[in-house]
């Protein structure tokens, strides 16, 4: 049995699947559960002279992210009504 990540990794691997990297971060968040934590913020990290992390800093998103960010919501809510559809088709004919 695959676990979420590898499901994920094949769904975004599938050589007829187009995602973009804006896809791939929508879907990696839904799958870790941050979404809301993601949605109206970015983040800005400083590293000092070693690498490690300095400072984190919470901004305001910006309106292309958030633009971007509203619209793969968008093509999933559409993604996931037509595979719902498809499921029912399937499903038991009374």
């Amino acid at each position: 049995m695959q676990s979420k990540l590898d499901k994920l990794k094949s769904k975004l691997q599938n050589p007829g699947n187009k995602a973009t990297v804006n896809t791939e971060f929508y879907l990696l968040a839904k799958e870790l559960g941050c979404l809301p934590d993601l949605l109206g913020r970015e983040y800005e990290v400083e590293y000092d002279s070693i690498g490690r992390i300095k400072k984190i800093r919470q901004l305001p998103i910006s309106l292309p992210s958030f633009i971007n960010l509203m619209r793969e919501m968008d093509q999933d809510y559409k993604r996931q009504e037509k595979a719902m559809k498809k499921a029912n088709r399937r499903g038991r004919s009374r």
